[in-house]
């Protein structure tokens, strides 16, 4: 009976060695990062963007976009999130490798809806991985 155990071992193993090595840390190569702005009755965010290879960015739903990358700040962008309807700010962040550590996302201002103005500390950016 043991070389029955050993044998079932050594398949367990081998089972377990297979599926960790075909884990994935997630997506690689070029593609998009989603990231969404969030806070009560946000309209619009001024948010600066840290990160190597970022190539651009795309509004989502009723979401506008306008960035520019910032002048003397290497691979920094700043970017307008305007939405007229107000609420969550959906953007797509395009990358050269899906998989790159980051970005940092800071909140530089922020308004709320009818032309009301806010801190920064109203509104918060999570990428959804």
């Amino acid at each position: 009976m043991r070389p029955f155990r050993s044998r079932l071992r050594v398949v367990a193993i081998a089972g377990l060695i297979v599926s960790a090595a075909s884990c994935d840390s997630g997506p690689k190569g070029p593609g998009s990062l989603l990231a969404r702005a969030t806070g009560e009755e946000l309209a619009g965010v001024l948010i600066q963007v840290e990160g190597l290879g970022i190539q651009s960015f795309s509004g989502r739903g009723t979401t506008r976009v306008y960035a520019a990358e910032t002048p003397g700040a290497a691979n920094t962008h700043r970017v307008l999130l305007i939405d007229p309807v107000g609420g969550d700010l959906g953007f797509e962040i395009f990358v050269e490798d899906r998989a790159m550590e980051g970005p940092i996302i800071t909140v530089l201002q922020a308004s709320l809806l009818n032309h009301r103005t806010a801190s920064a500390a109203v509104a918060t950016v999570a990428i959804e991985r």
